[in-house]
C-alpha cells in the first residue's frame, strides 16, 4: 500500500502562495464594498429632505467621500483576513503578502470596473478625479460671456450722437436740414449696405472660436483673441475695409446732401465709436482671461487635493488589508497545505 510521507521534516513544505485564498479574499472585499455602497446610498437618500431643507445636498459630497473611504477600509480588512485564513500558512510575511495581493487585485478590478462603466458603484477614485477634472474644464469654459461678439458696425453707426461730431460737421448737417433720427438711420443703412449680415456673423464666429480655443489654455487668451480681433479690424479680412469705407463715404454724401470733407468728418466720428466698442470688447476679454486663470488655478488645486486624498485612501486600504491578513494568520498549518509529499 502506498504511504504518504512528507519530503522535508514532519510538517512538509507549505505552499507560499494560495491564489484561491487571494481570489476568495478579493471577492469578499468587493462584495462588502457593494453592500456598503448600497447601504450608504440608502442612508444618504433617506437623509435628504428637500421639503424642509434649504440646501438638502449640502455636505453630501463630503459625507459620501468619508463613507467610501471607511467602507473600503473595512472591506479590505475582512478581505485580507479571509485570504490569510484560507491560505492556512502560519507565517507572518506570507500572510501579509496575501493581504497585499488582495488589495492589489481589488484595486485593479476597481480600476477596470470604472473604465468599463461601473464607476458609479466601484470606481470611487476614478469617479472623483474624473468629476474634478470635468468640473475644472467646465468652470473655465463657463466664463465665456454668452453675448461676446464683434461690434455690429451698422448698429454702432445708428447710435451716433450729435456730441460725437465735429462742430463743422454739425453745422453742415444743420444747413442740410438733417435731423438726428435721420442721421442715425442713414448712417446705419450706409454701413449695412457694405457690411452684410453674413459678414457680421463671420466676425462673430471668428471671435467666439478664438475665445473657445484660448480658454483651453487661459494664459494665451489675450494673444489669441487679440490677434483674431486685429484681423477683423485691419488687413484683407477686415469687416470694414478700405473699399467699404469709400462706398460708405459716397452713400453719406449722397443721402445727407453734404460734401466730401464733411462726410469724411462724419465717418471718422463713426469710426471712433467703433474703435471704442472694440476696445470695450478687449477689456471684457481681458477680464475673462483673469477669471479663467483664477478658475484654472482653483481647479488644479482641487484636482491635486482630490488626488492626494485618494492616494492616502489607497494607502489606508493597503494598511487595512495587511492588518486583516495579520489578524487572520493561523497558528499552524490548516488543512492539506503541503506540496512536497511522496506516495
Amino acid at each position: 500500500m502506498a504511504t504518504m510521507e512528507p519530503a522535508h521534516g514532519s510538517f512538509g513544505t507549505a505552499r507560499r502562495v494560495s491564489w484561491g485564498a487571494i481570489f476568495a479574499g478579493t471577492v469578499v472585499a468587493l462584495a462588502l464594498m457593494i453592500l456598503f455602497a448600497t447601504l450608504g446610498l440608502a442612508i444618504g437618500a433617506a437623509a435628504v429632505d428637500p421639503l424642509y431643507e434649504q440646501n438638502p445636498l449640502e455636505g453630501l459630497g463630503t459625507g459620501s467621500g468619508i463613507w467610501i473611504i471607511v467602507s473600503q477600509i473595512v472591506a479590505l480588512v475582512v478581505g485580507g483576513y479571509a485570504a490569510a485564513r484560507l491560505a492556512g500558512v502560519p507565517r507572518t510575511v506570507a500572510s501579509l503578502l496575501h493581504g497585499a495581493a488582495v488589495w492589489a487585485l481589488t484595486t485593479l478590478l476597481l480600476a477596470w470596473a470604472a473604465v468599463a462603466g461601473g464607476g458609479a458603484m466601484f470606481g470611487a477614485a476614478s469617479t472623483m478625479i474624473g468629476n474634478t477634472a470635468r468640473g475644472a474644464a467646465n468652470a473655465v469654459e463657463a466664463l465665456a460671456p454668452d453675448d461676446v461678439s464683434f461690434p455690429d458696425v451698422s448698429e454702432v453707426a445708428s447710435q451716433l450722437s450729435v456730441e460725437d461730431l465735429p462742430p463743422e460737421v454739425q453745422q453742415a448737417l444743420s444747413d442740410a436740414g438733417v435731423t438726428l433720427p435721420q442721421l442715425r438711420r442713414e448712417a446705419g443703412d450706409a454701413f449695412r449696405s457694405v457690411v452684410s449680415a453674413q459678414e457680421q456673423q463671420r466676425a462673430l464666429n471668428i471671435v467666439r472660436g478664438a475665445l473657445a480655443d484660448a480658454l483651453r489654455n487661459p494664459s494665451d487668451i489675450g494673444e489669441e483673441v487679440n490677434d483674431a480681433i486685429d484681423s477683423l479690424v485691419t488687413g484683407p479680412d477686415a469687416v470694414f475695409g478700405e473699399e467699404d469705407r469709400q462706398q460708405v463715404l459716397a452713400v453719406l454724401e449722397r443721402r445727407l446732401g453734404i460734401d466730401a470733407e464733411d462726410a469724411e468728418g462724419l465717418l471718422q466720428a463713426i469710426e471712433t465709436r467703433i474703435e471704442g466698442a472694440v476696445d470695450e470688447m478687449r477689456r471684457t476679454l481681458d477680464q475673462v482671461q483673469q477669471q479663467a486663470l483664477e478658475a484654472a488655478q482653483a481647479a488644479t488645486s482641487a484636482l491635486a487635493t482630490t488626488a492626494t486624498w485618494l492616494t492616502i485612501a489607497s494607502l489606508l486600504g493597503l494598511a487595512a488589508a495587511l492588518g486583516g491578513a495579520f489578524a487572520g494568520k493561523p497558528d499552524g498549518l490548516l488543512g492539506e497545505r503541503t506540496d512536497d509529499v511522496r506516495y
